[in-house]
């Protein structure tokens, strides 16, 4: 007796994808498609900037310039995964929802951890970055004191 009540309990605690669930999901993943367009945009004019500076700074000889240009050129890459997992969220979480296929909703899932994912680590890197420049600029500022 004590398995069939064990079995009732876990049964119960199924998970449930509700009409309110789906809605929210839905309307997530409209969203998340307008926003990976508008960064796979602004990704392209970013692409479009940084090979313009590039050129600019080779015909011109301009050091810095093409420091800033190859800097610009990483973070445009850096820039497509989030579109990228944004867009197959997207796309992934409606024809799972919609066809009731548990690949493609898993599919979406996975491409949402996997943005929160990149967004989390891309933030530590920066984070860390600023933190290192201000005690490089503090450190600058003594070292001009004394």
């Amino acid at each position: 007796m004590d398995t069939l009540d064990q079995n009732i309990e876990l049964d119960s605690d199924k998970l449930k994808v509700s009409q309110s669930i789906r809605e929210h999901l839905l309307t997530s993943a409209k969203w998340a498609r307008f926003l990976a367009i508008v960064g796979f945009i602004f990704t392209g004019f970013t692409a479009i900037a940084s090979l313009i500076m590039l050129i600019t700074a080779l015909s011109t000889g301009f050091g810095p310039l093409i420091g800033m240009a190859f800097l610009y050129i990483g973070l445009t890459v850096a820039m497509i995964f989030p579109a990228l997992y944004m867009i197959r969220f997207a796309g992934s979480i409606t024809k799972g929802l919609n066809s009731n296929k548990q690949s493609e909703f898993e599919f979406g899932v996975q491409n949402l951890k996997s943005f929160y994912k990149f967004s989390g680590i891309f933030t530590i890197v920066f984070l860390s970055l600023y933190i290192i420049l201000i005690f490089i600029g503090i450190g600058s500022g003594f070292s001009r004191m004394f």
